[in-house]
């Protein structure tokens, strides 16, 4: 039987992710305590987070999130590599999510050398729709970049310029695969829930002292010695003139100055705008390839 997760579970919990990712990619880094308790919690707004255990000894972890914006859920299982159900755990989310999120689209996904659980999200009647690299920089760029005349890259203040924040991120992510807006009160709700964003990590890239860039730093890493680059993005009217690179150095430096070894980011294969282009001149090479399925929608 599957029953939902309780704090006592956790230790169980972080060892069977870990071993699960590390049975698929031995170089895969491990989750940390945080990251694990972020996906449990949730990352939009409702979500399943169930176990499986045998003798006390927990088999399988399914989690449904669901993101009411996009009309989605977003289905994940982890299973100890000895002994696991993948077709069990997904069967589970997918009963769960019909029954009180009916018409959703659903989601699931995995690494791509894990052929076992591709077979399972494939049998489960989801179809492959996208391919996200996870990329990192073991030689990222010291040294802050120079900034061109009337530009400049600032820290923002996290309380107060939080609207600011917002704006940017809206505005700049508006064209971005399946992007739905979130207005402020909500956005901000969940924004304060993040326990692994960095305070001092959000920088505006300024055009003549007018905000036009947006770059997040978070402590996603952090346990690993590693630093993370969340988001970069630059309003489509000042596109072209080399703010996306000049932002991706910045957090390059800012992580190192942190004392950070190397810096990663997550990025859409088929994203538009050239981002993978960039992050390959800066440096990054692909570490980890994630398929993503949908039941309703074909690549």
């Amino acid at each position: 039987m599957f029953r939902t997760w309780k704090p006592e579970d956790l230790d169980q919990l972080v060892a069977l992710c870990n071993a699960h990712d590390s049975a698929i990619d031995p170089e895969f880094e491990d989750s940390s305590v945080e990251e694990i308790k972020e996906e449990l919690g949730g990352y939009y707004d409702d979500v399943l987070a169930e176990v499986f255990a045998v003798d006390g000894v927990i088999t399988d972890l399914v989690t449904a999130q669901v993101d009411k914006k996009r009309k989605r859920v977003e289905i994940d299982v982890f299973g100890l590599p000895a002994s696991h159900d993948y077709a069990r755990s997904l069967e589970r989310a997918i009963s769960w999510s019909k029954e009180n999120y009916p018409g959703f689209e659903l989601r699931g996904s995995c690494n791509s050398k894990d052929p076992e659980l591709r077979a399972a999200n494939e049998n489960a009647g989801f179809y492959l729709v996208r391919r996200y690299w996870t990329m990192r920089n073991h030689q990222p760029a010291r040294a802050f970049p120079k900034m061109p005349k009337n530009v400049s890259i600032r820290q923002a203040n996290f309380e107060t310029e939080r609207k600011t924040w917002h704006k940017l991120l809206m505005e700049s992510f508006s064209e971005h695969y399946g992007f739905k807006p979130k207005d402020y009160a909500e956005w901000e709700k969940k924004q304060r829930e993040q326990v692994l964003q960095d305070p001092e990590g959000v920088f505006f890239l300024e055009e003549a002292g007018v905000p036009v860039g947006l770059l997040v730093c978070t402590n996603h890493r952090a346990e690993n010695n590693g630093g993370f680059i969340d988001k970069i993005g630059v309003l489509a009217s000042h596109r072209g003139k080399g703010y996306g690179e000049l932002l991706l150095l910045w957090g390059c430096a800012y992580s190192v100055a942190r004392g950070f070894k190397d810096v990663a980011l997550a990025v859409d294969t088929g994203n538009s705008t050239g981002a993978v282009a960039l992050y390959e001149k800066a440096g990054f090479r692909p570490m980890n390839i994630w398929l993503a399925f949908s039941d309703s929608e074909e690549l």
